[in-house]
């Protein structure tokens, strides 16, 4: 598949599968500082958040599952809700943490980590989630993070990447569910979204960031790519400087 950078970056197209790729976009998608937010989300030109099987992944192709790859690499934590990790799974990241937040510490459904990878998940809930937890989660090292519970019963967004920078996570990327990256997105602390269209009409009604997505705030265009057959990979940056 042929990615093509539109803006800002105006260059001749590239094969995602070429033998320089992951260097080109790992140069790319570079963050600028050792402290950064992102929000990392696959969304239909609907702005659904979920395909037919209802999950993100029918919406997914190739070339952004090589981006995708390539954006956690460059993040000390991957936070993703216990959700969409029951919905979708997840194989552990290579090079960062999986972060999972979680009120009530059931954590079924991950899968086992890749042949000779340590890799520890950062589970971040109350603290009476932790037996849980450790229960539930069985394919790795369980690291649990007690994060005080708000006015809902639940930690909040910014409780919740407080604990991950007080335990030296400072890199962050979310990836959803929907519900979480919404509430992240409104703590005002999100450096960048990075947003893949997939081009369909998915037309299942589950909105990219959800409902709870605080003020309105204008966004400055970071980057573009489009592949071959349509689908675009934005950058788009809220507190550029």
């Amino acid at each position: 598949m042929i990615l093509r950078s539109v803006h800002p970056v105006v260059g001749e197209p590239f094969d995602h599968e070429a033998d320089d790729a992951v260097d080109r976009i790992t140069a790319l998608y570079a963050p600028p500082s050792a402290t950064w937010t992102r929000i990392n989300l696959i969304a239909s030109v609907d702005g659904s958040a979920t395909g037919s099987d209802g999950t993100s992944d029918t919406l997914s192709n190739p070339a952004d599952r090589r981006i995708l790859r390539v954006i956690r690499s460059q993040a000390d934590a991957v936070l993703i809700g216990a959700q969409t990790l029951r919905a979708e799974g997840y194989l552990l990241p290579r090079r960062s943490h999986l972060a999972v937040a979680t009120v009530s510490g059931d954590l079924s459904g991950a899968h086992p980590p890749r042949e000779g990878d340590a890799t520890s998940v950062l589970v971040l809930g109350p603290a009476e989630a932790e037996e849980r937890a450790r229960a539930t989660m069985t394919a790795a090292e369980v690291v649990f993070l007690p994060v005080p519970v708000g006015d809902e019963g639940r930690p909040t967004a910014d409780a919740l990447l407080d604990a991950l920078h007080a335990h030296g996570a400072t890199s962050i990327v979310c990836e959803g569910g929907p519900a979480l990256a919404g509430q992240v997105l409104a703590t005002g602390r999100v450096d960048e979204i990075c947003l893949s269209t997939s081009p369909r009409i998915a037309a299942t009604g589950h909105s990219v960031f959800g409902s709870d997505t605080g003020a309105a705030q204008p966004l400055e265009l970071g980057g573009l790519l489009v592949d071959e057959v349509g689908g675009l990979y934005a950058r788009w940056l809220t507190r550029a400087d």
